[in-house]
């Protein structure tokens, strides 16, 4: 029977403790040359992703029930909203705070409350921010539910880590976010899509924390690819956001195929957050055929959910919440993928 690695809610198998230890990830303090290149990586995966996130969009998350957001108004929150891309000012509405709202939902196919499969990517290129909840709602759901609290007037306390300076260790800020979400034409939402519905009442805990970021920025545009890094915002990492615990991370260049293995194996065996960004495959047409095949897109950011030792292969979520990736050889991988992050 082949063996295989999943995160924690999947699998109880553990790390063969005969196996080679697993090389250190190399820590992205500022001083890391590392750091730059993930700021870089950022940065082209909002021009990669521009073409296919509207597509993306119109495939991930249910499309919200008739009426959902024609309800009665809850309190505002304090600030002001934050700006939407140039491209949808014309066109966007704001939902009003929906009593029908609320952040956490445990669907019918959902292991907990917050689930993987609750996130899926809009029409903004942030795919670093959500394949990062996704890999926390896999390693550590309640890391995510500590960060939105009800305020129980239809507002809630939403955190974020956020760093003073890039010198600086993360420290919890919270604002007051209501659930106003900026909507399309088809009057769903443009950016992270809604999660569950049950009982007449729809999960939103993705779109708080993308909008909370966004806050933090002014919009959202601001949070789309290496935007994230400019305007002095100390960015040293999603999982840090949401965790505020230090993000490594190791390219992949001169890793071996089973250095890949065994420490993303180890990432999701010891509940730590892995996500796994994509080369830059515009100047290879033919790479980028033969990655697409496989659901693997140039300059976007992934969160692996299984490794299998004796296949040699791994899986990874895609957060546009569809075209995942299944059976890719690690042989493969290294081809197409730059770097691994793993939070703490």
């Amino acid at each position: 029977m082949s063996k295989s690695y999943a995160s924690p809610a999947a699998s109880s198998a553990q790390v063969d403790a005969r196996a080679p230890t697993v090389a250190p990830a190399v820590e992205a303090t500022p001083s890391n040359e590392l750091l730059v290149g993930l700021m870089a990586q950022a940065g082209a995966q909002e021009t990669g992703q521009a073409s296919m996130l509207d597509l993306a969009s119109s495939q991930s998350g249910p499309a919200p029930d008739a009426g959902m957001f024609d309800i009665p108004e809850g309190k505002d929150q304090p600030t002001p909203l934050p700006s939407v891309r140039d491209k949808h000012q014309a066109t966007v509405q704001w939902a009003d705070p929906a009593a029908k709202m609320t952040p956490f939902v445990k669907g019918a196919a959902d292991k907990a409350a917050v689930d993987p499969n609750d996130v899926a990517q809009g029409s903004l290129g942030n795919c670093y921010f959500i394949a990062s909840m996704v890999a926390v709602a896999r390693a550590n759901p309640d890391a995510i539910k500590q960060l939105i609290k009800s305020r129980g007037d239809g507002t809630y306390d939403v955190t974020l880590y956020v760093r003073d300076s890039a010198y600086g260790a993360p420290k919890a800020v919270t604002q007051v976010v209501d659930p106003r979400m900026p909507l399309g034409p088809s009057g769903t939402p443009l950016y992270a899509k809604v999660g569950d519905q049950k009982n007449g009442t729809t999960e939103i805990w993705s779109s708080l924390l993308e909008k909370r970021l966004a806050m933090q920025k002014g919009s959202y545009d601001k949070i789309s690819g290496g935007n994230i890094a400019k305007d002095g915002f100390a960015f040293a990492g999603a999982t840090e956001l949401l965790t505020g615990k230090r993000e490594s991370y190791r390219a992949t260049a001169g890793m071996k195929e089973d250095d890949v293995l065994l420490e993303i194996a180890a990432a999701l065996e010891g509940k730590k957050p892995v996500t796994a960004d994509t080369k830059d495959m515009a100047a290879t047409p033919d790479l980028a055929k033969e990655a697409e095949a496989h659901n693997v897109y140039g300059n976007h950011a992934y969160a692996p959910s299984k490794v299998d030792m004796d296949g040699r292969t791994l899986d990874l979520t895609n957060p546009w919440g569809s075209d995942h990736v299944t059976g890719l050889s690690v042989k493969d991988f290294l081809r197409f993928y730059r770097g691994i992050r793993i939070g703490a």
